[in-house]
């Protein structure tokens, strides 16, 4: 089985571009559940924003998937919803580093 990466590196072109638009964002979803009361599942859902560092192509035989290295922002300091239900992303508060 063969198989070929390929990488994007985007710091260099992003601090050339006078338009940035590298950000990205997550949707995620988990099924949530009391120990003591199996049958109720609860399905959660959390949002994750960050800023593509790196693409790779990787190759496998017959299909390409594209994996994404991204600086993802801290939800709890970095994140603020307002009153008008607009998401605020401070890209300085960087969270996550150590995973």
């Amino acid at each position: 089985m063969k198989s070929t990466i390929v990488l994007f590196t985007l710091s260099l072109w992003m601090k050339k571009s006078i338009v940035q638009n590298y950000e990205v964002t997550l949707e995620a979803e988990s099924m949530q559940f009391s120990i003591s009361k199996v049958e109720n599942l609860v399905v959660g859902s959390m949002s994750y924003y960050g800023i593509v560092e790196e693409i790779r192509e990787v190759g496998y035989n017959k299909f390409f998937v594209l994996v994404f290295k991204c600086k993802c922002v801290d939800n709890k300091s970095g994140i603020n919803i307002e009153e008008l239900r607009f998401t605020l992303v401070d890209f300085r508060k960087i969270g996550y580093q150590d995973e």
